[in-house]
């Protein structure tokens, strides 16, 4: 049988409460929650409220769960709503567990709450879908977008949030109308009524974004692309630790959009970027005020990208912003990045293969492309450095170790990228 699919696709952001590291039954959930067909951003632990909200809104998530197995989830929970409350984002409704820490008088307290609107209790985190899908199927666009594309130019965090809702609803929609589906049907072709909305939608979506194509897009775009494993968000992370290092970015943003795969069986997917960038969501390492993380699923669009990636680089470029694109894994034909972005990198590891598997690798024939040898003290580096010598133009081959802090290797790359 054909899946249906939905008619708003459901994106929740998951995260671990401050001084707590219990982040297995996180994991659990979050697994049950994409299998039951919706897109999972995780945070990892030992969240602030602040870290909880900058996500929240950034993410443009309809709901956020937070894990809390040590204490203190009272005032948490009630500190992440009035936060968000008072910056504007009421629609954002929030879930939470935490095993025996929440009493039954902690759960009837919480849920009497505005905002708060269930605890779920040992044992139902992994049912937690039914309820996630029933009570938050809706749209994250707001009804009036007229003032959105000015507010995005000034920089406007909300707005350039909310614009990406658009643009992410805008491709859905169209990947609705060309896979002839109608939402939460087993019929496989929607009804004319379906597709006229639909089509109104899209035009409506299309003309806000396009008045972003008279603004200033002076924003470098970067494209990072690799199989999966190979240590792209590490690296990535590594490159941003520098680009705040940079004393030239001293009054510059910088946003990331940060791809995954959507599962082809349920629909849901697993965004969990946003953990490995461990310097770059850290205050005290680079000034988060000016870092944009978005977690994009890709819906099953192919080459590691999603079918909105380019009105989503407009938007941040608009907004000011210095772009990274992080793909998921990659294929050998996989090259769509490149005519995308700036400067496009590609990263692979010494298990690459042999000389027939390298000409086979598509983004290799692009003689522009940075090309990064990465767990470069692994055995067989040496080897996989010569067979890159003889596809890679002089100067674009790097060796690095993005797990070791201020790696020599990682230190050339961004000096080639950025010089």
């Amino acid at each position: 049988m054909t899946m249906s699919l939905p008619r708003h696709m459901i994106r929740g952001f998951l995260g671990v409460k401050s001084n707590d590291g219990h982040d297995a039954p996180l994991l659990i959930v979050a697994d049950a929650l994409k299998q039951g067909g919706i897109e999972v951003i995780l945070g990892g632990y030992d969240l602030t409220v602040d870290k909880f909200v900058q996500a929240i809104v950034q993410e443009g998530v309809q709901f956020a769960g937070i894990s809390s197995y040590n204490g203190g989830h009272i005032p948490f929970f009630r500190a992440v709503r009035d936060r968000l409350q008072a910056i504007g984002h009421p629609h954002v409704h929030l879930v939470g567990g935490g095993g025996a820490t929440f009493l039954d008088r902690d759960i009837k307290l919480l849920e009497k709450e505005k905002g708060i609107d269930k605890i779920f209790r040992t044992g139902e985190g992994t049912k937690s879908a039914e309820f996630i899908r029933t009570h938050y199927g809706y749209s994250t666009v707001p009804e009036r977008l007229d003032d959105l594309p000015k507010l995005v130019q000034d920089g406007e965090i909300s707005a350039v949030a909310r614009i990406l809702n658009v643009a992410e609803e805008k491709a859905w929609l169209e990947t609705l109308m060309e896979k002839g589906m109608r939402s939460g049907s087993e019929d496989p072709l929607a009804t004319d009524l379906e597709i006229s909305d639909w089509q109104e939608r899209i035009r409506y979506f299309g003309d806000c974004l396009s008045s972003l194509n008279g603004a200033s897009l002076q924003g470098r775009v970067i494209g990072i692309a690799g199989r999966g494993g190979c240590g792209k968000s590490t690296l990535l992370d590594e490159l941003l630790l520098r680009w705040f290092s940079d004393k030239r970015n001293e009054e510059r943003k910088v946003a990331v959009i940060a791809i995954d795969p959507s599962s082809q069986s349920s629909g849901g997917a697993l965004l969990a970027d946003r953990i490995a960038y461990m310097y770059a969501t850290d205050k005290n390492w680079v000034d988060t005020d000016r870092i944009f993380i978005r977690s994009v699923a890709s819906r099953g669009y192919g080459e590691g990208l999603a079918r909105a990636l380019p009105d989503m680089i407009r938007i941040f470029q608009s907004a000011g912003y210095d772009v990274f694109v992080e793909t998921y894994g990659i294929g050998q034909p996989d090259a769509g990045i490149v005519d995308l972005v700036d400067q496009s990198v590609l990263v692979t590891t010494p298990d690459l293969g042999g000389p027939y598997q390298l000409m086979k690798e598509e983004m290799l024939n692009r003689p522009d492309v940075l090309v990064v040898l990465n767990k470069s003290e692994l055995p067989g580096a040496r080897r996989a450095q010569s067979l890159l010598r003889s596809r890679v133009s002089e100067g674009n081959l790097f060796m690095t170790t993005a797990t070791e802090h201020r790696n020599p290797g990682v230190d050339d790359l961004y000096r080639a990228l950025v010089e």
